[in-house]
C-alpha cells in the first residue's frame, strides 16, 4: 500500500513539476523574452526530454499562438548555435576525450584550454562554406509574406478562413473556416465543399450557390467578393545533413526557405545544391540555394501539409583563396568549370593576378599541381577536393618611366617604344631655371636586375649633342643649383620684434633685416648698433688670431639715416640691438599680515628696502608681532644653473631611489630645485634703525610676512609626546620640554635647537661641562634630535683587533728582553 501511495506521490510531483518548468510559454510574447529565459526554457526542455517537434504542443496546451510558437523555434535555434562552439569545447575538454599528451601529463593539462583556443583560432583561419553563415543571420529570417494578394492557385484546406461579402442591392458578410471535411457552412446557403480546390475553383462553385438565394447576383446588381483570411499552418519535415532535422509547423503560404531556416540549414556535411521536396512519396522539385545566394532568384514552390524537405550530402566542394572578392568552399555540380566558380565567389579583385590560376588537385595516391592559362578558365572543369589559389599581380609597371627634381611636372610617364631622355624631358616641359645643367642621373636595373646608376649632361640631350634611349623603371633625377649649394642665413637678436634667423640673399641690407624682424622695440638702443662677421679670407685666418670682425652702425628708429640702407650683410653675419642704458623692467614686491595696507607695490629705487615698504604699507597693526616677520625672496638662476641643479637633484634622487624609499625621492628633488628661499630678518632693529645693515634691499619677487601676535610653542623630536603648548613668558627650556613629556633615552639634549617664528635658529651651547639653553619665544619650535646609532663590532673585527693587540705586546716584550 506505502509503494502505491508513494507512487502516486512521486507522479503528482511529477506532474506540477512538468507544469511549472514551461510556465514562461503562458501568454508567450517572443519578442519580448530575454536571453536568460529562452536559456531557461532550452534547459528545461532538455532536463525533460522535450525535442523541438513536441514544443508546439506543450506550447499549445499552454495558450501560446502559433505565430509566437514559430518565434520561438527561431530564437531557439539562434540560441544552440550561439552556443555550438561552447558545447564542442565542453564536450571535447572532457577527460575521456582530451589526447594522450595531455591526459596523462598534469603540468601539460593546465595549458590544455591554451590548446583549444589555437586550434579554434585554426579552425577561423580556414576557409568557410559558401553560404553557411545565411541561416544563422539574425536580419535575414525568411519570414512568409502573409500580406500577399491572396494566390490563385492556392489549394484550401483545414483551418482556412474565408471572408465572403456580398453588396449591393442585398448585402451580407460572412466569415467562415474549412472543416476538417473540407466543408465551409454559410448561414442561408448551406454546406459547401471546397477542400483540395484552389482559391479560384472555389470561388466560382460559393459564388453559383449563393446566387440561389441573392437573385441580385444573376440579375447584376449584387456583387461577390471572396478573400482569404487567416491561412492554416501546416507541418512539413526536414530530414537529411540538417543542422536540426524534425517536424515543424509553418504557415500554409511558407516555401522551402522558410522551413531550412528555421531548421538551421544545411549542416557542414549537406548539400546547398541538391535539396529534395517530396510530396505524396514522390520528388517534385529540387532546390538549388545557390539561385538565391549568388543570383538573387528565390523558389515560389509553396510547402503541402506532410510534405518532405530532404537535404543529401554534398557531393563535389572546392576551395578558392586568394584574390576573390569572397573566397571559400563552394559546391559545384557535375560539368561546371572555373569560370563559373570564380562566378560564384563574386569575381576577381581589383589586385587579382588573371592570367593564371595555380590548383591543387588530389589523385589516386597523392596530389598534383595544375596551371590554367585564362583562356581555359571557361573549359576548365572542377573536380572534387579541388584548392585553386588566385595570386596578387606584381608591384611593379610594363611601361613606367620617372623623372625627379628641377622639371616642371615630375612624376610617372608611359614608355613608348624607342623613347629617348629628350622625349621624356619635353614632356616633362623642360628644365627649370635653377636646374643643374652640366650633370644629372639616371637610376635603372642592368640585366640581371641589380640596380645600376649612370650620368648625362642635361645641356647637351637638349642641344641633341647626345642621345639616350630610355628602359622600362628608369629613374631620372635633374639636381638644382639650389641643392647645391649650402644653405644661407643671417640672424638678429636683441631688442626687436622678432628676432631669430632669416635667409640670406646677395643685396640684403641691414635695414632689410631690422624691417623682417617687424622693427624696433621702445626699449631699443638705435645709437649703437653692432654687427659680427665671421673672417672667410684665408691669408688673414693664417697671420690673424682674430676669427671675426664688428661694426657699429648708428641709426633712428625710424631707419631714415643712409648708413642704414647702404651697410650690406654677409652670410652669417649676427645684427644685436642692445636696451638702453640703466632701463630695467619694474619689479614687483609683495607685504602681506598685520600691515595696514597689505598688497603688491613697485621698487621705484634700487636702494629701497625693507622699512621703506613698511612705510608704504601704513606701518604695523596693533596685532603685529615683529620678532616673527621674515621675507621670502626669489632664488635668481639663469639656465645653466637650473641645468646643474637639475642633473644634481635627479643624482641624488636615484640613489635615495636604490635605497627603497621614493617619497624621499621626491621630497628632495622638490626641496633642491625649490625657487624661493626664506630669509630671516630681525623687524624690531630694522624699524629701529632704518637704512642700517639689517634693513634689506628689495629685490623682485621679494614677499615680506608680518605675523599677528602668537601664543603657542611646539616641540618636537625626540621627546616622549610631540606636543603645541601655550607660551608662558619667561619660562625655561626645559620646562617646555617636560611639557612634551620630557626627553626620550634616544634624545641627543647638547644639540636641541629653536627654529624661531622669523627663520632665525638658535642651538644649545656647552662651555666647561655646562649647557646653556636658547631662549624661547612666542611662535618658536623646539627640535630634540636623535642621538646618532653606533655600529657595534662584528666578532671577526673584534678578533682583527685582539690579535693586533697581540702582536703589539709581543713585540714590546721583545724589545723590552733586548735590553
Amino acid at each position: 500500500m506505502k509503494k502505491i501511495v508513494c507512487l502516486l506521490f512521486a507522479l503528482i510531483c511529477f506532474n506540477v513539476i512538468q507544469a511549472q518548468s514551461l510556465d514562461l510559454l503562458k501568454n508567450l510574447n517572443t519578442d519580448d523574452l530575454s536571453e536568460q529565459q529562452v536559456q531557461d526554457i532550452v534547459s528545461k526542455m532538455q532536463s525533460e526530454g522535450v525535442s523541438m517537434n513536441q514544443l508546439d504542443q506543450y506550447a499549445t496546451a499552454k495558450g501560446a499562438s502559433k505565430e509566437e510558437i514559430a518565434k520561438l523555434k527561431k530564437r531557439i535555434v539562434k540560441y544552440n548555435d550561439k552556443l555550438g562552439g561552447a558545447k564542442k569545447r565542453i564536450s571535447t575538454s572532457d577527460e575521456n576525450q582530451m589526447p594522450e599528451e595531455f591526459r596523462f601529463d598534469p603540468e601539460k593539462a593546465k595549458y590544455y584550454e591554451a590548446y583549444l583556443a589555437k586550434q579554434d583560432s585554426i579552425k577561423a583561419a580556414k576557409p568557410k562554406i559558401f553560404g553557411a553563415s545565411i541561416f544563422k543571420d539574425v536580419n535575414l529570417s525568411f519570414e512568409p509574406n502573409l500580406r500577399l494578394a491572396t494566390p490563385q492557385n492556392y489549394i484550401l484546406g483545414p483551418d482556412d478562413e474565408l471572408l465572403i461579402d456580398v453588396y449591393g442591392v442585398s448585402e451580407v458578410s460572412h466569415k467562415v473556416n474549412v472543416s476538417p471535411e473540407g466543408n465551409i457552412r454559410i448561414p442561408n446557403v448551406g454546406v459547401i465543399s471546397v477542400g483540395g480546390l484552389t482559391i479560384e475553383e472555389a470561388k466560382k462553385i460559393i459564388k453559383s450557390r449563393l446566387a440561389r438565394v441573392y437573385g441580385g447576383i444573376s440579375a447584376g446588381n449584387t456583387f461577390v467578393s471572396i478573400a482569404l483570411g487567416d491561412i492554416r499552418s501546416i507541418t512539413v519535415n526536414v530530414i537529411g545533413e540538417i543542422v536540426y532535422p524534425g517536424s515543424y509547423t509553418i504557415p500554409s503560404l511558407a516555401t522551402v526557405f522558410n522551413a531550412l531556416y528555421q531548421s538551421g540549414g544545411p549542416k557542414e556535411s549537406g548539400s546547398f545544391r541538391d535539396i529534395q521536396v517530396i510530396r505524396n512519396s514522390k520528388v517534385i522539385a529540387t532546390i538549388d540555394l545557390y539561385d538565391f545566394l549568388v543570383y538573387g532568384k528565390q523558389s515560389n514552390l509553396r510547402l503541402h501539409d506532410q510534405d518532405a524537405i530532404k537535404v543529401l550530402p554534398y557531393r563535389n566542394r572546392v576551395t578558392i583563396t586568394g584574390e576573390v572578392k569572397n573566397p571559400a568552399i563552394f559546391e559545384m555540380k557535375p560539368g561546371e568549370t572555373l569560370k563559373e566558380l570564380i562566378e560564384f565567389a563574386g569575381g576577381f579583385t581589383e589586385k587579382a593576378y588573371r592570367e593564371r590560376i595555380t590548383a591543387n588537385r588530389n589523385t589516386l595516391k597523392e596530389k598534383s599541381v595544375i596551371d590554367i592559362a585564362y583562356d581555359e578558365f571557361k573549359i576548365f572543369k572542377t573536380e572534387p577536393g579541388d584548392e585553386y589559389k588566385v595570386g596578387e599581380i606584381l608591384n611593379r609597371y610594363t611601361n613606367r618611366v620617372q623623372i625627379a627634381g628641377a622639371v616642371y611636372r615630375p612624376g610617372a610617364y608611359a614608355l613608348t617604344k624607342d623613347m629617348n631622355l629628350r622625349t621624356l624631358l619635353e614632356k616633362a616641359d623642360g628644365l627649370k631655371e635653377d636646374a643643374f645643367v652640366n650633370s644629372a642621373t639616371i637610376f635603372r636595373k642592368n640585366a640581371t636586375g641589380l640596380p645600376e646608376m649612370t650620368t648625362f649632361c642635361p645641356k647637351d640631350i637638349l642641344e641633341g649633342k647626345s642621345t639616350i634611349l630610355l628602359q622600362r623603371e628608369d629613374s631620372i633625377f635633374i639636381s638644382s643649383v639650389l641643392d647645391l649649394k649650402e644653405k644661407e642665413f643671417v640672424y638678429i637678436s636683441g631688442e626687436v620684434m622678432n628676432p631669430g634667423r632669416f635667409p640670406f640673399a646677395e643685396g640684403m641690407s641691414l635695414k632689410d633685416i631690422i624691417l623682417m624682424s617687424n622693427g624696433f622695440k621702445n626699449t631699443a638702443n638705435v645709437g649703437e648698433i653692432e654687427i659680427y662677421r665671421q673672417i672667410t679670407d684665408e691669408n688673414i685666418l693664417n697671420k690673424n688670431i682674430n676669427k671675426a670682425e664688428s661694426f657699429k652702425i648708428r641709426m633712428d628708429k625710424n631707419l631714415s639715416l643712409e648708413q642704414t640702407a647702404s651697410f650690406k650683410l654677409k652670410r652669417e653675419d649676427r645684427v644685436m640691438i642692445r636696451p638702453i642704458f640703466g632701463f630695467e623692467n619694474m619689479k614687483d614686491v609683495k607685504i602681506e599680515g598685520e600691515v595696514r595696507s597689505a598688497g603688491s607695490y613697485v621698487i621705484t629705487s634700487k636702494n629701497q628696502r625693507i622699512s621703506d615698504l613698511i612705510k608704504l604699507a601704513g606701518g604695523l597693526t596693533n596685532y603685529a608681532y615683529p620678532e616673527g616677520a621674515f621675507l621670502i625672496r626669489k632664488l635668481e638662476s639663469n639656465e645653466s644653473q637650473k641645468k646643474l641643479l637639475e642633473d644634481i637633484s635627479g643624482s641624488i634622487s636615484s640613489k635615495v631611489i636604490k635605497k627603497g624609499n621614493e617619497i624621499d625621492s621626491l621630497r628632495v628633488k622638490k626641496e633642491i630645485l625649490n625657487e624661493t628661499q626664506t630669509v630671516a630678518i630681525n623687524l624690531e632693529k630694522i624699524l629701529k634703525k632704518p637704512g642700517s645693515d639689517y634693513d634689506l634691499k628689495l629685490e623682485a619677487g621679494d614677499v615680506l610676512s608680518i605675523p599677528k601676535s602668537l601664543e603657542t610653542v611646539t616641540i618636537n623630536g625626540e621627546v616622549l609626546r610631540p606636543n603645541t603648548v601655550r607660551y608662558q613668558k619667561g619660562k625655561s627650556f626645559g620646562f617646555y620640554v617636560n611639557n612634551a613629556g620630557g626627553y626620550s633615552t634616544n634624545a641627543k639634549t647638547s644639540k636641541s635647537y629653536i627654529i624661531h617664528a622669523n627663520g632665525s635658529v638658535e642651538v644649545t651651547t656647552c662651555f666647561l661641562g655646562l649647557k646653556f639653553y636658547p631662549k624661547v619665544k612666542p611662535g618658536s619650535r623646539i627640535i630634540v634630535p636623535e642621538k646618532p646609532v653606533r655600529k657595534s663590532m662584528t666578532t671577526a673585527e673584534t678578533v682583527a683587533i685582539s690579535t693586533s693587540l697581540v702582536s703589539v705586546l709581543a713585540i714590546l716584550l721583545s724589545v723590552i728582553k733586548s735590553f
